[in-house]
């Protein structure tokens, strides 16, 4: 009787252990977006960019770091129907760079499960005032042009060319959307930094967490009729 009554406890605790490491497998299974996306943006701690002749410094990203791989037709749909954070940028903007640790910390603080992540670097069109005249020297995507009219008046203006209806999508935008709907957008870091190539200190770094975290809110948020409980 007792032999049996033992059987059944360590078969219990036996399933119990199967559930809990299958569960603890789930969650840290790492995707090869994750770990494109850490190698992506660390391979370039501690060199020379070219333009700037100015060093970039070290970005250290979780392996497990929730970011997924979009592209611009899915940027598109996720502006329009999805929920969702949505990160605009690319490796060797110093602007991002400086962004990417705060992000995904906001992130995980929030338990958000996916960041959203697209490089729209080629896609974005060129354009310069020249004799006062605008000339575009290359053509921003048919996507591109959907993605700016999605961000409508919370797009930037294209700097430099004296016509605030022109606008532009600036590195590093990232945007909250709730079903469709831009909730809130947040582009570059904070004001009171003046040099992309100097870290955030550690004042700067909360100011933007909590940016990043009030966005994520935004989305997760319920919103309750008067009249209804949620």
């Amino acid at each position: 009787m007792e032999k049996n009554r033992l059987k059944i406890i360590i078969s219990a605790i036996l399933v119990v252990i199967v559930i809990i490491s299958a569960v603890t497998v789930k969650r840290e299974h790492v995707t090869n977006d994750e770990k494109q996306f850490k190698q992506e943006y660390e391979k370039y701690n501690g060199k020379i960019n070219p333009t700037a002749n100015k060093k970039y410094f070290d970005v250290n990203i979780d392996l497990k770091n929730g970011v997924k791989y979009v592209s611009a037709k899915e940027s598109v749909n996720i502006l329009e129907r999805k929920t969702g954070v949505l990160y605009f940028g690319f490796p060797q903007c110093p602007w991002c760079r400086n962004i990417v640790e705060v992000l995904l910390e906001a992130a995980k603080e929030t338990e958000l499960e996916n960041i959203y992540y697209y490089n729209a670097l080629e896609i974005r069109d060129e354009k310069y005032l020249q004799d006062g005249k605008i000339i575009t020297s290359k053509e921003g995507t048919k996507q591109y042009y959907k993605i700016l009219e999605l961000l409508g008046d919370k797009a930037n203006v294209y700097e430099g060319l004296g016509d605030t209806s022109i606008k532009r999508l600036y590195f590093p935008t990232v945007v909250f959307v709730k079903d469709g709907k831009i909730v809130d957008i947040h582009v570059s870091t904070v004001d009171s930094q003046e040099d992309p190539y100097k870290k955030l200190n550690k004042k700067q770094k909360e100011e933007l967490k909590n940016i990043y975290i009030k966005g994520i809110k935004k989305i997760n948020s319920v919103v309750c009729s008067s009249d209804k409980a949620c």
